[in-house]
Formats: C-alpha cells, structure tokens, sequence
C-alpha cells in the first residue's frame, strides 16, 4: 500500500509540473489532448486522496488497538507482576547503597550470586520491604508447630508479611506452651526481621509477550480451546476445552490452567498453547 502511494505521489508531483509547462505553450492543436490528459490526471489526483484516506484510517485503527492494548496491561499490571514472580525468571537487582544494578536470568541464580534468600526477593517484588519477615514467620510457624511447605509459602497468604508477623506472635501468648519455651522463642534473634540492602525489579519480557498474545483469553471466562503443538508449530490435537485437554495429558485440569497462565506449557516433546481460533 505505502510502494502505491510513493508511486501516485511522484506521478501527482510530475503532473502538476507538466501543467505548468503546458500553460506557457499556447499551441490550438493539443487542446483537446490536454484536456483528455487533464480528466485522467484529475482522476488518479482523486485515487491518491482516497488512498491517504485509507492509510489515515488505517493508522487510526492501528492507535486504537495499541491504545487499548495499553488500557488492558495497565488494568493487569498486579496480575502480571504475580505470575512472574511465580515464574522466577529475569530480574534485576539494585543495591540501594551504591546503586548498583545486576541483571540475572532467574531468580535462583540472584539468589546464589548475591547470597541472600530466594523468599526475599519475592518478599521485595511484592510488597517492597527492604526488612526481611520470611525467615522470623517460618520460624515462629514452625516453633508453634504449623506446617511449612517452603520457605515461599507465606507470600501466598492473604496477609501482608507484616500482618503475618504480628499474628504469629499473638498467638505465642495465647498457645498452650510453657513459659520457658514461650520465653525462648520471643528472646530469639531469629525472629527479628532481617536487614537487607537490595530492591529488585521483574523483567522477564518474555511473559510480557506472552500475555499481549494470551491476556485477553486468560482473564476472560467461558469455554477455551487448546492447541498440542509439535517442535515444528504443526498442530496435533486442538482441544474444545480444558477438560478434554487435561484427560488427553492425564493431566489435573488446574495444572493445564497454571501452566497456561503462566506460559509454563512444555508437555514432554510437545507443548500446549490457547487455540486463537474461534470456538
């Protein structure tokens, strides 16, 4: 379309330059061909107009898709930022003392190089503490014997860390525990928040692409259709909803749900992916 416009562009430019040399030759004989010349060159002015009108709809159309596009990542940016702190994957640190900043390719890796605990990375992407909760909260579950799956777990809960905190030691003075073992616990440094000097900052661009493609699927409810695709992007198997997929995969239906949303869709050799074709 843009090849069409340049070329009735420079055709209108030449035109109008041959107009005006034709004004100052005052030759009878060619009269009726310029005005044949004329109507023609009227007509295809006419076509350039009506293309620019395409194009300027066009682009209209291509601003308000990106325009909503952007309404739509703003509206989920909480969500996002979950999924890929769930994800562990790019992330950068930021040493609040000398600013600093190192880029890693998982938060494994962050983990190990700067030495600090996987939990307040997490700890810090969600809710921006610098004092580190996640080590005193386990501590204080496992002294009043609740059940610690990993040492991320309390980020799943509800209540901030804070809020997890003071619940915890509430309930130090109300359990049925001896004042020696009550004392032990309150008098421990380990339930002391723990001092730390990294902020850190989610990348991982990846999902970004993967929710501009899939967002409006994962957030909106209904029936979805799944795709099995090989190695090559051919198509093997669609599905006409989550169910028939998760029993093809001898799979539980939640975990086809989390992988999908989280872009985590690597089934053996093959992968899952939502179908964008019409149920």
């Amino acid at each position: 379309m843009f090849k069409k416009i340049f070329n009735l562009i420079n055709k209108k430019k030449n035109i109008e330059n041959t107009e005006l040399e034709e004004n100052f030759v005052g030759i009878d004989a060619r009269e009726e061909t310029t005005i044949k010349d004329n109507d023609k060159n009227n007509q295809e002015i006419e076509n350039i107009d009506l293309v620019h009108e395409e194009i300027i709809e066009f682009d209209n159309k291509d601003v308000s898709i990106e325009k909503e596009l952007e309404i739509f990542l703003k509206e989920n940016e909480g969500y996002i930022k979950d999924i890929k702190i769930r994800r562990e994957k790019s992330i950068r640190s930021i040493d609040i003392y000398n600013e600093e900043i190192l880029e890693f390719k998982s938060y494994k890796e962050c983990s190990k190089t700067l030495k600090i605990p996987l939990a307040y990375i997490k700890e810090n992407l969600k809710y921006g503490h610098t004092d580190y909760l996640g080590d005193a909260i386990n501590y204080l579950k496992q002294e009043l014997g609740e059940y610690i799956e990993d040492e991320s777990e309390y980020l799943n809960n509800t209540k901030s860390p804070i809020e997890l905190f003071n619940m915890l030691n509430n309930k130090i003075f109300k359990c049925k525990i001896s004042e020696n073992k009550r004392d032990e616990i309150l008098s421990s440094e380990k339930i002391e928040p723990v001092k730390m000097h990294y902020r850190f900052e989610c990348i991982d661009t990846e999902y970004d692409d993967y929710f501009k493609k899939y967002g409006a699927i994962i957030k909106r409810g209904g029936n979805k259709k799944i795709e099995l695709v090989n190695k090559k992007g051919e198509v093997v198997e669609i599905f006409k909803s989550l169910d028939s997929c998760s029993n093809y995969l001898s799979k539980n239906r939640n975990e086809i749900v989390d992988m999908l949303k989280c872009g985590n869709t690597k089934v053996g050799r093959y992968e899952i992916r939502y179908s964008l074709r019409s149920i």
